[in-house]
């Protein structure tokens, strides 16, 4: 399991002890990121994919079903497009750094949620502080009132600790090389479901259009969720992935 941009392993708490029922399922820090330290590689899709392959190999992991959140439905496809022979099925979750043509209103709902993603994630890396955490983890979540617990704003909080004097990937939300080509989509020789919120303020349409381009791929729509559809609805996402995963 592969968490978003400025994430921890955290986002899928509520996903992997159910999972592991049925798989032996993982959920790690990825390169920069929380308790996985970060070398003199850029922040950047070789550098992610490469730390994925490096787990695998760490862990005896021949070949794995790959479940992404955003920045990690990303890197959980480009892994399947340079070692195809290591990945299963892909659960391409709320579905970012995909460029598809979706109409112009939904466009600039992605952009301007893209955007204030952005900008409480400088905010928090120009003054950090617990209150600023608070503030970014509102934004994932459509009803953050009913999702956000002091333990998560806590637990957040620490890990963002220990690493405050060092880059901060956070830093690299809307960069240009964190976006994939539309014809990307369509290169995993893999099965994929995308899986989105309903009310997701950054991905609007973004996976509905993009499991378009991928031959036979499925969609999955959950709703009274916002960018953290695992967390907010774990029994119906897990019921979902486990429903594909078992096919």
């Amino acid at each position: 399991m592969l968490h978003g941009v400025g994430g921890h392993a955290e986002a899928f708490a509520r996903n992997v002890v159910p999972l592991s029922r049925t798989f032996n399922a993982r959920a790690i820090d990825y390169y920069g990121h929380g308790l996985t330290g970060f070398g003199d590689q850029d922040f950047s899709k070789d550098a992610y994919v490469k730390h994925l392959i490096d787990f695998m190999d760490a862990a005896g992991i021949e070949r794995a079903h790959l479940i992404g959140e955003s920045l990690g439905g990303w890197i959980a496809v480009w892994t399947a497009i340079h070692y195809p022979d290591r990945v299963g099925k892909i659960v391409y979750t709320v579905g970012a750094h995909l460029n598809v043509p979706i109409d112009a209103a939904t466009r600039a709902k992605t952009d301007t949620g893209t955007a204030e993603l952005k900008r409480l994630s400088l905010q928090f890396v120009n003054a950090p502080s617990r209150e600023n955490v608070h503030a970014r983890l509102r934004w994932l979540f459509h009803k953050p009132e009913r999702d956000i617990s002091e333990e998560l704003i806590d637990l957040r909080w620490a890990l963002y600790q220990r690493s405050l004097d060092n880059p901060s990937p956070t830093a690299q939300i809307g960069a240009p090389n964190t976006s994939s080509p539309r014809g990307t989509c369509s290169s995993p020789k893999t099965d994929v479901i995308s899986l989105d919120g309903s009310q997701s303020v950054a991905t609007s349409g973004d996976g509905e259009k993009g499991h378009d381009y991928v031959p036979d791929a499925e969609w999955a729509l959950i709703e009274d969720a916002g960018h953290w559809p695992q967390w907010e609805h774990p029994e119906l996402f897990n019921r979902i992935v486990t429903d594909y995963l078992t096919r």
